[in-house]
């Protein structure tokens, strides 16, 4: 459905100095763009500045082996995410990592975001040709119907494990520390391109479902079952990382509905949970407390057709009481509708104490005024970014513009802009946590850091590098919270 050849690929991974897009920060950024035979054609490696505002965690510098130190070269966030965007903004481009959706591009999200740059356009297909694909969610459906002829699977304690330095371990796909983002990435190209080899159909077929409105076009093309009062459901295969192991990663569903106020993401009901033979339409409803899952188009995971071409991946005892749940649906429908009206309505709660950093989902897209403001505090010159701020509306824009000053050019700050920078370090190091993210968790307390730092420093195995990374960290956590040590806190 699409044209590979019209596309380049660009293949990346971050470092980070945590898990928490909204408050942690990306420190190490590694882009290699392929052409779509995955022939280098670009690369870009960023050190990204650790920010006056950003406290690593402990555990993240150790698997990146960074100090604070190391996180004192290049160039500052602000300057960094300015050029990250132009790169994935170029038309006709596929940005792709190994479990990117889940992880990488939220920090790109975000950080443009916070940056004031457009957060969606990377992955707007309408606007500039270009769309994101996650190798990791696409393994699965190799693993499962390609399984002896692909890679070989690694196998950890007696399980099945597809982490990215497992595969290229046992795969030996590409030479160099794991955890180290140039090396991630081209363990990432050297995988896909060996998975492109094995099946071109294959992975042109789940690259192009990452595409909307292909998703759609196939989901419409499902099987369905007839019903005794006519109504046609369809019935999938449920593929992805959500099921586990457990459940060989893939389940058959049938679909329910759309998600009220959401038409793109749908409800679907696993039909390898319950014996439906044992229930009637009057309890139907009330028996079913688990087993219905979402899906979004253009998001992980897949839906593939409930045929025999694609059963071998299901267990046997599976496939019959799929067909028997199937059979008693045909006669029971009604059970289904009830099932549908049972269905929770979309709620969001509004979050008290929101960060601003963590605004996009709540505040939404920039509107046009917003717009206008971004752009002139873009054009401008630090100087005169700086008198500009001052004359803005109090609003998002405001407080974002001034927190990118304080943190990429916290020297040239105004004295009207630092006592507001002032006053956000302060709530960051000197006071409790307050602030949530768009899920509800709070900043991470800066001396529950430093515990934590502390513990792993007990830590008798700890390589001479370790030990240099974490006291380095704890030197600085020292630092920041120093007003609190000295008032006895």
């Amino acid at each position: 459905m699409i044209d590979l050849k019209n596309y380049n690929y660009l293949f990346y991974d971050f470092e980070t100095t945590g898990q928490n897009p909204c408050f942690d920060q990306a420190v190490r950024l590694a882009i290699i763009e392929t052409n779509s035979n995955f022939e280098e054609v670009d690369k870009h490696i960023f050190d990204i500045k650790l920010r006056s505002d950003t406290l690593p965690h402990p555990k993240a510098l150790l698997v990146n082996k960074l100090s604070i130190q190391d996180l004192d070269s290049g160039k500052n966030e602000y300057e960094s995410f300015k050029e990250i965007h132009q790169i994935f903004n170029a038309p006709n481009k596929i940005s792709i990592g190994y479990n990117s959706l889940s992880f990488d591009d939220k920090f790109l999200r975000f950080g443009f975001y916070r940056n004031l740059l457009e957060p969606y356009d990377h992955h707007n297909s309408m606007k500039g040709n270009n769309f994101r694909a996650d190798l990791f969610n696409m393994i699965f459906i190799y693993y499962l119907f390609k399984n002896e002829e692909s890679i070989t699977w690694p196998i950890i304690n007696n399980r099945l494990s597809l982490r990215l330095e497992n595969i290229n371990s046992i795969n030996n796909l590409y030479e160099g520390m794991s955890h180290d983002a140039e090396v991630d990435v081209y363990v990432t190209i050297k995988l896909a391109k060996k998975l492109y080899a094995i099946d071109q159909k294959m992975w042109e077929y789940l690259i192009s479902n990452f595409i909307k409105k292909n998703e759609k076009i196939r989901f419409e093309s499902l099987p369905t079952i007839t019903c005794i009062n006519d109504k046609k459901i369809k019935v999938g295969i449920y593929v992805g990382a959500k099921l586990g192991l457990k459940s060989n990663y893939c389940a058959p569903v049938i679909f329910l509905c759309p998600r009220p106020g959401q038409p793109d993401t749908c409800y679907f009901l696993r039909l390898d949970h319950y014996d439906f033979t044992n229930y009637n339409v009057e309890n139907f409803s009330q028996k079913i407390e688990k087993g219905i899952i979402m899906k979004k188009f253009g998001e992980p995971n897949f839906i593939i057709p409930f045929t025999d071409q694609y059963f071998k991946a299901i267990n046997e005892h599976i496939i019959t009481l799929a067909k028997e749940n199937l059979n008693w649906i045909k006669h029971n429908p009604i059970a289904i509708d009830e099932l549908i009206k049972s269905l929770p309505e979309t709620k969001y709660e509004k979050i008290e104490n929101l960060d601003v950093d963590a605004s996009l989902y709540e505040l939404g897209f920039f509107s046009s005024d917003e717009k206008i403001q971004i752009n002139n505090f873009h054009s401008k010159s630090l100087k005169d970014k700086l008198d500009y701020t001052n004359t803005l509306p109090t609003g998002r824009v405001k407080e974002l513009a001034i927190k990118i000053i304080g943190r990429n050019y916290f020297n040239d700050l105004s004295d009207e802009s630092l006592i507001d920078y002032d006053k956000y370090l302060n709530s960051i190091f000197f006071d409790k946590p307050i602030k949530a993210d768009y899920k509800n968790d709070l900043r991470i307390d800066p001396m529950q850091l430093l515990n934590e730092t502390k513990d792993l420093l007990r830590n008798k195995e700890l390589d001479v590098r370790d030990y240099e990374i974490l006291n380095s960290l704890k030197e600085l956590i020292l630092l920041k919270t120093r007003k609190q040590q000295d008032l006895g806190f």
